[in-house]
C-alpha cells in the first residue's frame, strides 16, 4: 500500500467516507497532481468514487449517504439539511426529495453531483438554529422535527410560497410542538409570523 492508498483507508475514511483531494494533499505532503492522478487510480478500479472536483467518497463504507457530502459543500459555513429532506429522514413523511435541501446563513446556487443534487435555502440569521449532529459519527447537521417542520411552513408562506403542498406528516414520539411555536414567535415580520402561525395551526394531529 503506498503512502496516498494509506493516507485514504487508514486515516481519511475511517473518519469520514467523503474527503477532499486537499485533505490527501496535506497529509500525504504531496503535490496535487500527484494526489488527484493516484485518486483517479483508486476510482477506475471502483475503489472511490469522485463526487466532484476535488472531492471523493468511498460509496460502500456504511457510513456513507449523499447527505455526508453537504459539510464539504459548506466550506466550514453554517448549514444543516432540513425541509422535506430532514422529515424525511425522521420518518414524519414518506416522499424521498427529489434534491437535498440544505438550510444556509448566505445563499448558495444548488449543486449537482454523481450522488445527487442539493438545493440551497437560504434563512436569516436569527431563524437559523435547531439542528444537531446525525448518527453514528455525526457526519452531517440535521434540523431536529420540529425546525425541520417550522423551516417547511416558514417558505411554504413567504412569497413565492415554496413546499405549500406538505406530504402527509407522521408526528414522531415526542415531538415537540413548543419548539416550533417558539421559532414561529422568532419570526420579525408580523404579516410572515401570523402566516407561518395560521400554516402551522392548520396542520391536523399535532
Amino acid at each position: 500500500m503506498n503512502r496516498i492508498d494509506e493516507v485514504v483507508f487508514k486515516t481519511l475514511v475511517p473518519r469520514s467516507p467523503v474527503f477532499t483531494t486537499r485533505a490527501v494533499m496535506r497529509l500525504a505532503k504531496t503535490r496535487s497532481d500527484v494526489a488527484t492522478r493516484a485518486l483517479n487510480n483508486l476510482a477506475s478500479r471502483g475503489l472511490l468514487t469522485r463526487v466532484m472536483r476535488g472531492m471523493w467518497a468511498d460509496v460502500r463504507h456504511p457510513d456513507f449517504s449523499p447527505y455526508v457530502v453537504v459539510p464539504h459543500l459548506l466550506h466550514g459555513d453554517v448549514g444543516y439539511v432540513s425541509l422535506l429532506s430532514a422529515l424525511n429522514l425522521h420518518g414524519m413523511i414518506a416522499q424521498i426529495p427529489r434534491a437535498i435541501h440544505v438550510v444556509v446563513a448566505a445563499q448558495r446556487r444548488a449543486i449537482t453531483t454523481v450522488v445527487g443534487r442539493y438545493e440551497f435555502h437560504q434563512l436569516s440569521q436569527e431563524l437559523i438554529g435547531g439542528h444537531e449532529p446525525y448518527g453514528r459519527l455525526g457526519l452531517f447537521e440535521l434540523a431536529t422535527p420540529a425546525k425541520a417542520l417550522f423551516d417547511v411552513l416558514y417558505y411554504s408562506a413567504r412569497k413565492g410560497r415554496r413546499f405549500v403542498r406538505l406530504p402527509e406528516l407522521e408526528f414522531p414520539s415526542g415531538f415537540r410542538r413548543r419548539e416550533v411555536e417558539s421559532w414561529i414567535r422568532r419570526i420579525p415580520y408580523r404579516n410572515l409570523r401570523e402566516a407561518v402561525r395560521q400554516r402551522w395551526n392548520g396542520i391536523p394531529n399535532t
